[in-house]
């Protein structure tokens, strides 16, 4: 009986060294006195504190750049249900009363990505835009100027061109 109590004090009088030793090593503040704060901890420089600059949107650049760039971030956005993409869709247009967003662009994109096969996902998620020409003050962007990274996907997943019309700040998809 001797032995045990003496094994089970002696683990206590380990663990307790153990929480001292951790204690010390932390610091010798009393309950109630605060440590100066960290160099980690400071606060932000004013430079760094200053509000953050919102990039600008990619589909506001001039010209068939910024057609293909809209195009691109719609098309993204659409396969990740990202309905924030919707500005780059022309409010009653006929691609927004599209098979594919039968006149309820945010609803329509929400539901994009579970009526689309996985690889169509995939390559919608990774398609970038490399053609079209401006005609008459349009953009005009054909299937064949998609090109994608993953997955694989037809002109019957989306359609065989789209037209974009600039409407004083950003490009927007009207058929």
């Amino acid at each position: 009986m001797a032995r045990r109590l003496l094994a089970s004090g002696g683990a206590a009088l380990i663990g307790t060294s153990l929480a001292i030793g951790f204690l010390t090593a932390c610091g010798d503040e009393s309950p109630g006195e605060a440590s100066p704060p960290s160099a980690s901890l400071s606060p932000a420089s004013p430079a760094s504190s200053a509000p953050a600059t919102r990039a600008p949107d990619p589909g506001a650049q001039p010209g068939i750049q910024g057609a293909r760039a809209a195009l691109q971030q719609f098309l993204r956005g659409q396969a990740a249900g990202d309905q924030a993409v919707c500005r780059y869709v022309a409010a009653g247009g006929a691609f927004v009363r599209g098979p594919a967003l039968k006149g309820d662009c945010p609803r329509g994109v929400r539901l994009t990505p579970h009526l689309l096969r996985p690889r169509e996902r995939r390559a919608m998620r990774t398609v970038t835009v490399t053609g079209g020409d401006l005609r008459d003050g349009m953009a005009v962007i054909p299937f064949s100027a998609l090109n994608w990274t993953r997955g694989a996907m037809s002109v019957e997943t989306l359609q065989s061109e789209f037209a974009l019309r600039h409407n004083g700040k950003i490009w927007q998809i009207v058929a």
